[in-house]
């Protein structure tokens, strides 16, 4: 029995251990739905692309920036080089005794020089056939002036020698100048660097009538002289606007990013351009020139800007800065009103990015006056900058050596602001309300 006993559980535990085998196996059939671990297998190795990537350019920002300022007319008459008069020459520095920061506050600084440097050899003299000692230019270097222009309604003044003479002389005192040439062959216009900026500037003045060739206020100019001279005839002006084209295409070969024209036109003492100075202005906008800047009238006359015909494109003028220096007082002048005394000095600031676009950014009008005063029985004369508010200034500015310097600088600041203002808040109304690209 003991034996039959022994057999029968040998059946049951071989039955059992067949039925955990069948049992495990299961489970492992079964383990990815009920939670179990599977045994690991080895699979194909898989490649994963990841989406390449790309780096966005950083936006265009601003590298450079280029503050222009332009003076209108520097006339020497004869009580100004009197005034100057030392024991051994000439000495006009204390002229801009106070134009430090209207000048030195720029990065260039442009004026006209309205006279001539013809030498000593012929008469120092004012109007109305201007020549002037060098020592003008040496203290207008001094004082900080880059450019000065040349072309002017008396660069014949002496003639021949006297438009050589003044060009010899301006650039061995370092200055760039335009307006005049010494040779057919020399450039009519010029490209200031200013702080990677290409500048394009050119310079013409009006001719007089004459029965003939050129003529500059009433002096026929000879044919050697005459191509020398950046000029036009108010009364026939496609040859000017040919040959203004055909130096802005030079201009931008050479890296103009900004045109500037400076014109000496329209009518002395006036108070408003006149029709020929508008429109002339008109078609240098239609031909792309981005800034218009005028002297000759010896007062201030208004700030506009100028819409293209087909309205793309917009230009900002000045049609006359008036004088910067001169005589011109308002006891010597048939206008009473002062204007003569009075300049306006007109800043254009410009911006450069670094995908190579020019950016017109903004103006701004800074009045001047010619103060005048006795000192040690001599005239001396001051170039003064001027703002809205000058009280407290008089010291400062030199405006207490006179009984009624502070009254004279302040009313003069109100004429000239009445008469640029509007236009110069126009210009800047314009360029603030979008991204003005002038290239």
């Amino acid at each position: 029995m003991a034996k039959k006993n022994t057999t029968k559980t040998a059946v049951v535990v071989i039955l059992a251990v067949v039925a955990a085998i069948l049992t495990f196996g299961a489970v492992l059939t079964l383990g990815e739905n009920t939670g179990f671990i599977q045994p690991t297998t080895t699979a194909a190795p898989t490649t994963t692309t990841e989406a390449p990537t790309t780096t966005e350019p950083p936006p265009p920002h601003i590298t450079s920036t280029a503050t222009i300022r332009s003076a209108g007319d520097v006339l020497i008459h004869i009580p100004i080089f009197n005034a100057a008069k030392t024991a051994d020459g000439y000495n006009f520095d204390n002229i801009f005794t106070y134009t430090d920061s209207l000048i030195e506050d720029s990065d260039y600084f442009v004026a006209n020089l309205e006279t001539v440097l013809a030498g000593s050899g012929k008469p120092y003299s004012g109007f109305p056939r201007f020549n002037s000692p060098d020592e003008i230019a040496d203290s207008l270097k001094k004082a900080g002036v880059d450019c000065l222009l040349t072309a002017n309604n008396h660069t014949f003044d002496k003639n021949y020698d006297g438009v050589i003479r003044t060009q010899k002389v301006l650039k061995e005192k370092g200055f760039a100048y335009t307006g005049t040439r010494q040779s057919e062959d020399d450039k009519k216009y010029l490209i200031a660097k200013v702080n990677d900026i290409d500048f394009g500037i050119v310079c013409y003045t009006f001719e007089t009538p004459s029965s003939g060739g050129k003529s500059l206020n009433g002096i026929s100019v000879d044919s050697k002289t005459a191509p020398l001279i950046n000029s036009f005839k108010p009364s026939n002006l496609a040859p000017f606007y040919e040959d203004l084209s055909a130096q802005m295409k030079k201009m931008k070969k050479k890296g103009a990013e900004v045109i500037t024209v400076y014109l000496h036109w329209g009518e002395e003492y006036q108070l408003t351009q006149n029709a020929k100075q508008m429109e002339i202005a008109q078609k240098l906008c239609d031909m792309g020139v981005d800034v218009i800047i005028g002297g000759h009238p010896h007062v201030v006359q208004p700030v506009d800007l100028l819409t293209s015909t087909d309205k793309k494109h917009k230009t900002v003028c000045v049609y006359s800065l008036g004088n910067v220096l001169s005589n011109q007082r308002r006891a010597y002048m048939g206008l009473k009103t002062g204007h003569t005394e009075d300049g306006l000095v007109f800043e254009m600031t410009f911006s450069k990015y670094s995908d190579g676009k020019v950016v017109f950014e903004s103006v701004k009008s800074i009045p001047t006056w010619v103060h005048v005063y006795s000192s040690g029985g001599k005239k001396v004369y001051n170039i003064v900058p001027l703002s809205k508010n000058m009280d407290g200034k008089a010291e400062k500015l030199g405006l207490n050596k006179s009984t009624d310097g502070l009254s004279q600088a302040k009313a003069s600041y109100e004429r000239t602001m009445a008469i640029v203002k509007s236009g110069t808040d126009k210009c800047n109304k314009y360029l603030k309300s979008k991204e003005v690209i002038v290239k």
